[in-house]
């Protein structure tokens, strides 16, 4: 027994390391380690589990094992569930910036229009200085939209600066701000919706990069896949299509987060990378895009695990605030507010 325990030990131990750090992988040369860095945080809970289990049987040696590995896989895990009790006080001295990322799922404009829209009506109420959109009324105006018509006077006089792109991401400012031009803005990638604007921002010029990465697309019989391994018939061929998908999508952001991080490399200054990844911490696209110098807020000042998408059974952190250059994160938090399938995430920065 004592070496079938041994065993169980190696095994997790093997399996929290691979799903931690899977997402250093290329999965344009490997799709699945992608794949399993979705389950890290159910290898993360299990390990946890055995772990209290061989301490309570007195198995030290198995459980050593798993406490380096948690300690190894430390620096991912840190991302998805920090520890922080306490957050760094606010120097009065210093300057705040708020700021605010929400894929609003184009204001839900397909549903009752007799009724204003949450998503905008928790925009304005959070009162941020700069406002990052995704799958921002890809068609249509916020003017052509009943849902949008009452609170328009209000967004007016609040956000000044606008731009909304036909393709789907867009800002809200307080503060003047110009449109980046750059080629890595114009690479063709499958639904590479990404802009970028130097804002004038208290404190000194800020880049805002908003992104909303390729969604993955799974259909409505792959989705319930996921939300139940129970599907009557064709249950392995629906499995296969939906990790088949997943590869590819992974493969798509792989691309995408590759030309993002071209611009952030020729970025000089303070940048906010904010918006829908459709990727979670620790996955090769966001590790691209962190590369060595971006901080993420909520893992930098955030308690516990969160998770800004909740359809299908997918409870995943898949929207970041991103940061980096002369700015400390103060707090950062998830809301569940609005009506889209994404909650928004909001952060106070001080400069």
């Amino acid at each position: 027994m004592k070496y079938i325990l041994h065993l169980i030990a190696i095994i997790a131990a093997f399996a929290l390391l691979f799903s931690a750090y899977g997402g250093r992988v290329d999965p344009m040369v490997w799709g699945l380690p992608s794949l399993v860095t979705l389950a890290l945080p159910a290898v993360a809970v299990v390990v946890l589990a055995i772990m209290v289990l061989l301490l309570l049987f007195k198995q030290w040696q198995s459980a050593t094992i798993l406490v380096g590995a948690l300690l190894l896989a430390w620096p991912t895990l840190r991302q998805i569930s920090p520890v922080h009790v306490f957050n760094p006080k606010a120097d009065p001295d210093k300057t705040q910036l708020k700021v605010l990322t929400m894929n609003v799922t184009e204001f839900n404009w397909y549903s009752d229009t007799t009724l204003p829209s949450k998503n905008m009506r928790y925009i304005l109420d959070e009162d941020a200085d700069i406002v990052a959109i995704q799958e921002g009324l890809v068609y249509f105006s916020y003017e052509q939209q009943p849902r949008l018509k009452t609170m328009l006077d209000e967004l007016y006089k609040k956000y000044p600066y606008r731009k909304k792109h036909f393709f789907d991401v867009g800002i809200l400012s307080k503060y003047p701000f110009t449109e980046v031009q750059s080629p890595a803005l114009d690479r063709d990638t499958m639904n590479y919706f990404i802009k970028a604007w130097d804002v004038e921002a208290p404190g000194g010029n800020v880049r805002v990069i908003s992104m909303h990465l390729s969604s993955l697309r799974l259909n409505a019989n792959e989705s319930n896949v996921i939300e139940s391994m129970n599907v009557p018939s064709g249950r392995k061929k629906r499995i296969q299509s939906v990790t088949s998908k997943l590869e590819s999508g992974f493969q798509i952001h792989a691309r995408q987060a590759k030309a993002l991080r071209e611009l952030l490399n020729e970025t000089v200054g303070d940048v906010l990378v904010m918006g829908d990844m459709n990727d979670t911490p620790g996955s090769f696209a966001y590790r691209t895009i962190c590369g060595d110098d971006l901080s993420d807020a909520w893992a930098d000042t955030g308690f516990g695990p969160t998770f800004t998408f909740h359809e299908h059974l997918l409870y995943v952190k898949i929207d970041h605030i991103l940061y980096r250059g002369d700015m400390q994160a103060l707090w950062c938090k998830t809301v569940k507010a609005g009506e889209s399938d994404h909650y928004p995430v909001v952060a106070l920065f001080e400069r």
